[in-house]
């Protein structure tokens, strides 16, 4: 089996897994979300930061998702809490893009922060999957993670395809060689206009704050997308593990995904009430 036979076939896999979960309903989704969680957080623990499964960190990284998770998903549905987490995720957002542009590439703060905050994996993962599973608790939650979900597809496609037709400018050569100028340019354009259509035709409004929100939010999933590439290269690692054919790890298919959800759950939070 080729690589694009092996892409093509786990992606059917996941979209089925995905798709199942959400036919069965938030708790089975949000039960997803949370072995996702677990997942990236051993993926980012092991494969990026080279530590032990064995060691006590390792487990208490775990412990520090799982348990407010459960709790605030499962038992004990908490709006004002769901808030704390998105407010949170936004400024830790902000720490990130701080990392991405003004930390050089040849730092060894991630070594240093690896060594003296060895649950900083924990906070990564928490923050933007609370935040994602903030938007399950309103009444039209498989609308809106579709058009989140569309939003960050159009993003991929519409950077690989005019990238390959038109990309002659790097974009950041030492962070991520393949992107370019014309690839951002044309992903955004094109989760402003999918994100759009989508939201017009589940919510049934659409105006030009609305296109244009959605091309800010594609152009911070590729940033998202930079910064994981940024912390590869930095922790010496290709994929952030093997586990899906053809993909790499579960990092590696939510980084961008994750980065904007917490700007698109605060959009949610003043503009959209279901």
């Amino acid at each position: 089996m080729t690589n694009t036979q092996k892409r093509i076939a786990s992606a059917l896999v996941l979209v089925t897994i995905v798709g199942l979960s959400i036919y069965f309903g938030t708790q089975a989704t949000l039960a997803l979300l949370l072995v996702v969680g677990v997942i990236c957080i051993d993926e980012l623990f092991c494969n990026f930061f080279k530590r032990s499964r064995k060691s006590l960190n390792y487990v208490i990284s775990q412990i520090i998702f799982i348990a407010p998770f459960s709790y605030l998903n499962f038992l004990d549905v908490s709006p004002h809490l769901f808030e704390i987490f998105v407010n949170a995720g936004i400024i830790f957002n902000f720490l990130l893009l701080i990392y991405l542009f003004y930390i050089d590439i040849d730092s060894k703060l991630i070594s240093y922060l690896n060594k003296r905050f060895p649950y900083v994996t924990s906070v990564m993962i928490l923050l933007p999957l609370m935040s994602l599973a903030s938007i399950f608790h309103y009444s039209k939650w498989v609308s809106l993670v579709l058009v989140l979900m569309l939003v960050n597809f159009g993003m991929d496609t519409g950077a690989w395809f005019f990238g390959k037709r038109f990309g002659k400018n790097k974009l950041w050569p030492k962070v991520s060689p393949n992107k370019t100028v014309e690839g951002l340019i044309g992903g955004a354009l094109t989760s402003g206009f999918v994100g759009g259509i989508a939201y017009h035709l589940l919510f049934g409004s659409m105006n030009i704050q609305i296109f244009v929100f959605f091309v800010f939010l594609g152009i911070m999933s590729q940033i998202g997308d930079l910064i994981q590439s940024k912390l590869k290269r930095q922790c010496d690692i290709k994929d952030s593990s093997n586990l899906i054919p053809g993909h790499g790890g579960v990092y590696d298919r939510i980084d961008s995904l994750i980065f904007l959800t917490p700007f698109f759950a605060t959009a949610i939070k003043y503009f959209y009430f279901g």
